[in-house]
């Protein structure tokens, strides 16, 4: 959905330029990504198991639990 409009605005720019557009894109959503699972897991997990000593998600744990269900 979001690959088709990035190309046609960056028709016109150099090749190298493409590349590094589209690699800050993709590390900005993965990192909206694990601050998303990450803050949802902290919120929920402690309701679930009812233990306020829950273990609370960090940024590695959010990064690999986002690389494994991307794939």
């Amino acid at each position: 959905m979001i690959g088709g409009a990035i190309k046609k605005a960056l028709k016109n720019q150099p090749d190298s330029l493409n590349f590094l557009v589209m690699i800050i894109g993709f590390l900005l959503i993965l990192f909206i990504k694990m601050y998303l699972v990450k803050m949802s897991y902290n919120i929920i997990a402690p309701k679930i198991l009812k233990d306020q000593n829950a273990y609370k998600l960090t940024f590695t744990d959010a990064f690999f639990l986002v690389i494994i269900l991307m794939s």
